[in-house]
């Protein structure tokens, strides 16, 4: 194994810290000290047990303007920090406080997609490509230099599942990548493009309801872009209803019938009138009662032609 001298920080919060964690382990990367999450997270304990089975300095903290964890982080003669996944803002007072700065992954092709869950919007806004940047940090959220980026196309299936699965490959190898030409030189840093370009703010719980009045492309699209982490939502009886998978139905039916609304039971699948064609719901959780296909679904609840799903 490749003997690694500088000293590095490693920041985060899972799931991406996990894999990127276990990544430098197995590299054998010279961690000297792990930050997770602060204590009131619900995944706390469970990251600090992972680092620390791995004979890691995990620092604890409640504050990151302290001045006890600043001292701590320069005590360590930090060469530079890596953040995978954190959505805490980092302070100046931090920022500074190793050699080379503070460098993160980011899963999109900034300045695209800054923000919270570029997963979820590239394909809500049906890009055919995305990727991964890791860039030097500043003191607002992805907008500092560039080092690397890696294009990656979001397929047609594509699921904010399968995306964070696939950007998380990626961001493995960007990372080991600059760690290793870090031993040898300074980093690449390209200042960003200025424009406008779309964010990646988080989804909101209004954004999860899935919206007749809309195509059955865009609602089939919504499915895929929160399964399996978020979850699209609607309701039925009034029982909520969260969907897993979703399928167009190139069917067109009158505008007099509400949107909503079961135009046909056939093939075992609920055929639901949209703005635009109509969609079938073909893998669901109904209330509390089971998660299954659309199959079961008809078994189950035994729903008519006529009834609406608002």
């Amino acid at each position: 194994m490749k003997k690694y001298n500088k000293r590095i920080l490693f920041i985060g919060i899972p799931d991406m810290a996990f894999v990127c964690l276990e990544a430098c382990y197995q590299a054998g990367i010279n961690i000297v000290g792990v930050m997770g999450p602060k204590p009131d997270h619900h995944m706390f304990q469970h990251f600090k047990q992972f680092a620390m089975n791995k004979g890691y300095n995990f620092i604890d903290y409640s504050d990151l303007k302290s001045k006890e964890l600043i001292q701590t982080i320069k005590d360590l003669k930090v060469d530079m920090a890596v953040v995978c996944s954190f959505n805490y803002k980092i302070p100046k007072e931090l920022l500074e406080s190793t050699q080379d700065g503070f460098i993160n992954l980011h899963p999109s092709l900034l300045p695209a997609y800054r923000g919270a869950n570029p997963y979820s919007r590239v394909i809500m806004n049906n890009e055919k490509e995305t990727g991964v940047t890791l860039h030097y940090m500043s003191e607002e959220f992805d907008k500092g230099n560039i080092i690397l980026q890696f294009k990656c196309p979001v397929e047609s299936d594509e699921t904010m599942g399968t995306l964070f699965n696939k950007t998380n490959d990626i961001c493995i190898q960007l990372l080991l990548s600059a760690l290793d030409e870090y031993e040898k030189r300074v980093l690449p840093s390209i200042p960003q493009k200025e424009g406008i370009f779309p964010l990646a703010k988080n989804i909101d719980d209004n954004e999860t309801l899935i919206d007749y009045n809309k195509s059955a492309i865009e609602i089939e699209r919504l499915v895929r872009a929160l399964n399996p982490f978020i979850l699209a939502s609607t309701f039925f009886r009034k029982t909520l209803v969260k969907v897993m998978k979703a399928e167009i139905i190139k069917k067109h039916f009158s505008s007099e019938i509400p949107n909503g609304t079961i135009v046909d039971i056939k093939d075992n699948k609920v055929i639901i009138k949209t703005a635009r064609d109509c969609v079938a719901l073909t893998i669901i959780q109904f209330g509390s009662e089971f998660i299954g296909d659309s199959k079961d679904f008809i078994r189950f609840v035994q729903p008519r032609k006529g009834e609406r799903f608002y």
